[in-house]
């Protein structure tokens, strides 16, 4: 906007002075003196002042090992006020594991054997540990004709003709299904000791409850310490339930805590903070976090993933449970989603499920700015603060020229000027301009540490 309102400024001035020019001199001298003050009083000093420096700030942080693919996103980290961070497998290490198993009807291994089948197709990381707990102890998970997923709350499955749901208790009471009175209680005073608690429901009754718990990440704990320190505001966004994340969140000195949220529902939460004035940065390294890191200011995503894959080939299981793990991949290879019975009990329509026939798909990377650890993000801010005192520098650089072409400009319509100013020393004066602003930006190379 203020490249064109300069570019609107030159226009006006050199139409005004040129027009002054040929009422009170030659023909000549006005479309000189014209030509000369256009190129002179133009902005293109402006319009370099930041893309070189910028490119050179990428090439420094690029050194980092941080990647830069957006460079708007460079302008914008100085104006963040606020920064909004996920919790699992952030705040915390990921390395969840599971430490209650509460069951209604069933044996223990039942209930762990029931949850892992509704898992065993999940994206999310809770699910993944469910699944491989299940595996690893060679319990029996059977087969699924249909597997639906909303991200952030839970999975619907049909498997030996009956619906089976594992997730939040809020979102499987949604579905319909009774969480009897004595589970609420355990599950309240789980979430307490910062537990994550997920409800197995089967057809409209739940049959036992599973906790789990991960670490601090003490990493995370250190950023968010810092970022109070530098006068940032922290909000913590996640899918984890009110008391659970409550009971976490305590450990980080947070501003502001939003539970229970769909990725969705984080990314309309980071709108209303910008609507409310906030520059917002959201730092995450959860793909599922997509829908909130494309709506922020800046969007930052972690490339560090603290989760081991679900499945890997030097996985130290004993030799039942490498026996129940072939079986498995033989019998998924098998699985067709078109299997659904249709007097089974289907996923219901309002719960907007996301087929996981497209899990496996790679997901891309759409952040603004990609880190491989926390301690990064201040690397970057104080790389954009030198860069802005660069930048500020250019346009100075700019000015001047302005100040010492423009009179030699109009020494043309003297009537005995000591020299004729042509065009073309305008553009050499531009020239040196430009070389002087690229001279500058190049000391974004030697910063210091």
């Amino acid at each position: 906007m203020k490249i064109k309102l300069f570019l609107l400024i030159d226009f006006i001035t050199t139409i005004i002075i040129t027009s002054y020019v040929y009422f009170t001199n030659e023909v000549d001298v006005a479309i000189n003196t014209g030509l000369s003050i256009f190129i002179a009083f133009s902005p293109i000093g402006l319009i370099f002042a930041s893309p070189v420096v910028l490119q050179m700030a990428r090439r420094v942080l690029d050194k980092e090992g941080i990647k830069i693919n957006r460079l708007k996103a460079l302008e914008n980290f100085l104006d963040i006020d606020t920064v909004a961070v996920p919790l699992n497998r952030f705040l915390t290490d990921g390395d969840y594991f599971v430490t209650d198993l509460v069951p209604v009807g069933l044996s223990q291994q039942a209930l762990l054997g029931m949850a892992a089948t509704a898992e065993q197709k999940a994206e999310h990381s809770l699910g993944r540990v469910i699944y491989k707990t299940a595996a690893g102890r060679g319990l029996k998970i059977s087969n699924i004709a249909s597997s639906a997923e909303v991200p952030g709350k839970g999975i619907e499955v049909v498997a030996n003709g009956s619906s089976i749901r594992v997730g939040e208790p809020a979102w499987v009471e949604s579905q319909g299904v009774a969480v009897g009175n004595s589970l609420l209680t355990k599950i309240d005073k789980l979430c307490v000791y910062g537990k994550t608690v997920l409800v197995l429901g089967i057809g409209r009754m739940a049959r036992g409850i599973i906790a789990l718990k991960d670490d601090v990440n003490f990493d995370a704990k250190e950023f968010l310490m810092l970022l109070k320190r530098n006068k940032f505001i922290t909000v913590l966004l996640t899918a984890t339930g009110k008391k659970t994340a409550k009971s976490l969140a305590k450990n980080f000195n947070l501003d502001a805590v939003k539970t229970n949220l769909s990725p969705a529902e984080k990314a309309r939460e980071v709108q209303i903070l910008r609507a409310q004035g906030h520059s917002v940065a959201f730092v995450t390294n959860e793909n599922t976090d997509m829908p909130a890191l494309a709506v922020a200011d800046v969007s930052i995503f972690l490339q560090q993933q603290n989760l081991s894959p679900l499945i890997t080939e030097d996985e130290n299981l004993d030799a039942r449970a490498e026996r129940n793990l072939a079986e498995l991949k033989a019998e998924l290879a098998k699985t067709s989603l078109d299997d659904e019975d249709d007097d089974v009990d289907k996923p219901s329509e309002e719960s907007a499920p996301v087929e996981n026939a497209d899990a496996e798909k790679p997901v891309e990377t759409i952040a603004d700015i990609e880190i491989p650890t926390l301690k990064k993000f201040f690397v970057i801010r104080d790389t954009v603060t030198r860069a802005a005192d660069l930048i500020k520098t250019n346009r100075y650089i700019t000015y001047l020229s302005w100040i010492i072409l423009l009179p030699l400009c109009l020494a043309n319509i003297l009537p005995n000027p000591p020299f004729k100013f042509e065009p073309l020393m305008a553009v050499c004066g531009v020239a040196v301009c430009l070389l002087l602003i690229t001279l500058n930006s190049m000391r974004m190379r030697k910063i210091k540490d």
